[in-house]
């Protein structure tokens, strides 16, 4: 029963993305455009209805090596949001969690966003605002690129640490986590694809320009050949954590986490609109 088949969006394959990269633009605060009301990009979607979305906790097989995304009961303290205090709250407190989970020498929270399933009209939108709300993210895609992730860690690691992690002897990831603010999730939940079924050529990277560097994502394209998996009634104390980068993977094992929220078809009439609150963090263990 919480095995479902609903509808995924990804990446089009398009002959235009032969000859113009894909990018996706975030304006500044004082350029006056809302991304969620302006179309700044050259994204196309396409939707694939019928896709099965398999239930995790019925899968107690899957390891987070292995498939790449996993799941804890790790309650919070914050439930709101509503000063920046509460998001660097929420900070130090997914780095303590992490840093128990991976045992780790060294974790760094470096990006939290807020979303709901909502329609915006601002007025100002501000990339840089601790509390800006944003709706979901379209199109299934994973958060860094291999060429990306290791420009992410010497943008945010002190000099010093990085002359030390960026050594043999340490692993770098960069993982996501993600737990809704509601107390049961129904609307709009998250699903998260084996990495294990994803051929390279499903991958196509995509510029994310903001006002003062240019990053780069992966978004998604369709494959039958891809698994789906999604929490069913996930609470807010149960925290997914998910990969988007890994120097030290085993053969065969996980190599990032496409992820994308998508319409559930078991909600209920009339149920409050999805909440939520997710990281992106590097985490640097030492290896043996």
């Amino acid at each position: 029963m919480p095995d479902v088949r609903s509808t995924l969006e990804f990446l089009a394959r398009l002959p235009l993305y032969e000859t113009e990269k894909p990018y996706l633009y975030l304006p500044g605060k004082d350029e006056g455009l809302d991304p969620d009301v302006v179309k700044l990009d050259n994204l196309e979607y396409e939707r694939h209805a019928g896709i099965l979305i398999q239930d995790l906790r019925q899968h107690p097989e899957l390891s987070f090596d292995d498939c790449g995304f996993e799941f804890h009961e790790f309650p919070s303290r914050y439930k709101q949001f509503e000063t920046a205090a509460d998001t660097e709250g929420y900070r130090a407190e997914t780095e303590q969690l992490l840093k128990k989970r991976f045992n780790a020498e060294r974790v760094m929270v470096y990006d939290i966003r807020l979303r709901k399933n909502d329609t915006f009209n601002r007025s100002e939108f501000d990339i840089y605002d601790p509390l800006l709300v944003e709706g979901p993210a379209k199109g299934a895609h994973n958060d860094v690129t291999f060429h990306s992730a290791p420009e992410i860690v010497k943008r945010y690691l002190p000099q010093a640490e990085c002359s030390t992690f960026l050594q043999p002897g340490y692993r770098i990831q960069i993982l996501n986590t993600w737990r809704p603010l509601n107390e049961v999730l129904e609307d709009r939940p998250l699903a998260f694809c084996d990495s294990r079924t994803v051929d390279a050529d499903d991958l196509m990277p995509t510029d994310r320009i903001l006002p003062d560097r240019v990053g780069e994502v992966y978004y998604l394209q369709h494959n039958p050949n891809q698994q789906w998996y999604w929490i069913d009634k996930q609470r807010n104390e149960e925290m997914a954590i998910f990969l988007a980068f890994d120097t030290d993977r085993k053969e065969g094992g996980a190599r990032f986490c496409p992820h994308v929220s998508f319409d559930n078809p078991n909600a209920p009439k009339g149920v409050a609109k999805r909440e939520s609150v997710e990281c992106r963090a590097i985490v640097i263990t030492k290896v043996s």
